[in-house]
């Protein structure tokens, strides 16, 4: 008999979901607040998604570009006479897109926490009775 093996986080949250929506909508939302490069908003997203989304150069860098052809981020080198980083904007138009992909995201979040919620009340009902003791 075949043993089905149980998906991890990663077999979850992959695919689509992962380099369509999350990480466009977190890189224009870290732009909005300041400058940056490839590199550190790799490390932000990482630090944000604490593990859950594995984040790497073969999906940030291409995204980037796609973004910037569309002209919702721009960049430039940061020095343009030799090689170096290329720092990201968010434009008019990033801005724009941002507010609506996060007003489209928001139902959807808020279901995915509540049912999440409910989820851990199910599964571990002392803990959630001594959270909800504390708040």
């Amino acid at each position: 008999m075949p043993v089905t093996k149980t998906p991890g986080v990663e077999e979850v949250l992959r695919g689509p979901i992962k380099s369509k929506t999350l990480f466009p909508v977190l890189i224009l939302h870290f732009l909005e607040g300041e400058r940056d490069h490839g590199y550190g908003l790799m490390q932000r997203i990482d630090a944000v998604c604490a593990g859950l989304l594995a984040v790497n150069t073969n999906t940030i860098y291409p995204l980037l570009r796609r973004l910037e052809e569309r002209g919702f981020i721009s960049g430039e080198w940061e020095h343009p006479t030799k090689r170096s980083r290329r720092m990201y904007s968010i434009t008019p138009a990033g801005r724009e897109r941002l507010a609506r992909i996060k007003g489209n995201m928001r139902p959807y979040l808020e279901l995915i926490t509540s049912a999440v919620e409910r989820l851990h009340g199910e599964l571990y009902p002392r803990e959630s009775a001594r959270k909800s003791a504390i708040a």
